[in-house]
């Protein structure tokens, strides 16, 4: 947008009465906030002022960037108050940078010089956390707040005093928006609480965050088998530890390390001892697990037992022995109690097929058809029969018969067995 003519020459003109020699004049900082509304202040303005003049950036630079005697058109955010006083609405980060007033008088100038820094406080709150040295013995405190300008103002407290004026604390570094303090572990203690405190020019609350430091904890393990020359795996758990600690593991008093048959994996929250190829006379017994931080230290025990190898042959072996046993001994049980598989008749059939055998005991032969059948109880007989079951059924028949019948079946098999063994042979 151009200026017209005639207030561009007005505006040069004034421009020209402005003192070029250097002038006194004081200095100051301030701070507004992005969005906020500021005003810069020009400092012992006198009455007699004809006129100030406020610069931007170089005090003689043309045009000015206000005028109480002037009017120009630069952004409408910027006015004057009280004739003298620099307002600006709507502050943005581009406005940030160096401010000059000057009054005007009839022998001399007075010259007033601000800095303005647009600050941009943080968004979120800060983030404080614990962690342990790189000699393992010093504990160390890490407060941050980003997202800020400008930096904030970090320190810490424990029980409501600064930490920065204790004697345990070795050193205390600050870059950008982190701040760290290193303390001796000496005076360390279990639940002990420290806190941060953030400030900011751009926010009037002061936000903390807290750190709770806790010895080690550890999770008991059950003991573990192995047979040898397999691989077996020991592990350790931590429940809680602040800051976090460190894991190792101890055989007989001496550090285990990776190498070897022995593998040492770190891991979050725990540790793993893969041991291979594991022996019965080397590996066999109890391991310490070590857990350490700057608040102090546990150990845990894991036991493990190195078996033999089955043999798998002899295994197999012994299982079908008496498997083979089993079945023998059943094999014999059932034909001591159930005979009827192998008749006791077996021994005799090389005989011929159709003779039959009837041998009659009877303690009374003299007696009546009636009274043999009566008396049968105290008769013994004992029948063999060989052939079919023809046979078998003509011979029940005929004992049902009187005593002659079977007499006379008894001497008719004995005269066949006299002429059997008379005859000559064929």
């Amino acid at each position: 947008m151009r200026l017209p003519a005639a207030r561009f020459v007005l505006a040069l003109c004034v421009w020209r009465l402005v003192p070029r020699r250097a002038a006194a004049g004081t200095e100051e900082v301030v701070f507004g906030k992005a969005g906020g509304t500021i005003l810069l202040f020009c400092r012992n303005v006198s009455k007699e002022a004809t006129e100030v003049v406020w610069f931007q950036g170089d005090p003689h630079s043309f045009p000015p960037l206000f005028s109480s005697r002037v009017t120009f058109p630069p952004d409408v955010r910027f006015s004057l108050v009280d004739n003298s006083s620099l307002r600006i609405a709507g502050l943005r980060v581009q406005d940030e940078g160096n401010y000059t007033c000057k009054e005007v008088l009839n022998k001399t100038d007075h010259e007033h010089r601000v800095q303005l820094l647009v600050a941009n406080p943080p968004q979120s709150t800060p983030k404080c956390w614990a962690d342990t040295s790189s000699s393992g013995l010093l504990l160390q405190l890490f407060c941050r707040w980003p997202g800020g300008y400008p930096h904030p103002t970090l320190h810490w407290r424990e029980e409501g005093h600064n930490l920065e004026n204790s004697s345990w604390v070795i050193s205390s570094t600050s870059s950008s928006d982190t701040h760290v303090e290193t303390l001796n572990s000496s005076r360390l203690s279990h639940g002990q609480v420290f806190t941060c405190v953030g400030s900011h020019v751009g926010r009037q609350e002061e936000p903390t965050c807290s750190v709770e430091i806790k010895i080690p904890s550890l999770e008991s393990e059950p003991p573990r088998t192995c047979v040898e020359g397999e691989t077996v795996t020991l592990s350790c758990r931590v429940r809680e530890s602040s800051p976090a600690a460190r894991l190792s593991w101890l055989r007989a008093g001496a550090e285990l390390r990776a190498g070897g048959r022995h593998r040492v994996a770190q891991e979050p929250g725990g540790s793993r001892l893969t041991i291979r190829n594991c022996s019965r006379r080397s590996d066999g017994g109890c391991y310490v697990c070590k857990a350490q931080n700057p608040v102090g230290l546990r150990e845990l025990s894991v036991c493990l037992t190195v078996q033999q190898p089955v043999n798998i042959a002899g295994v197999v072996g012994a299982l079908v022995t008496l498997s083979l046993l089993a079945v023998l001994t059943l094999t014999g049980l059932l034909l001591y109690y159930n005979p009827l598989p192998c008749p006791r008749g077996a021994a005799f059939r090389n005989q011929d097929l159709g003779d039959v055998l009837v041998l009659v005991d009877s303690e009374d032969e003299g007696k009546g058809e009636e009274e043999a059948m009566s008396s049968s109880s105290t008769r013994e007989e004992m029948v063999l029969v060989h052939g079919h079951s023809a046979q078998a059924a003509h011979l029940s028949h005929l004992m049902e018969g009187g005593n002659g019948e079977l007499h006379r079946g008894v001497s008719l098999q004995e005269t066949r067995g006299e002429e059997a063994q008379g005859s000559p042979p064929g």
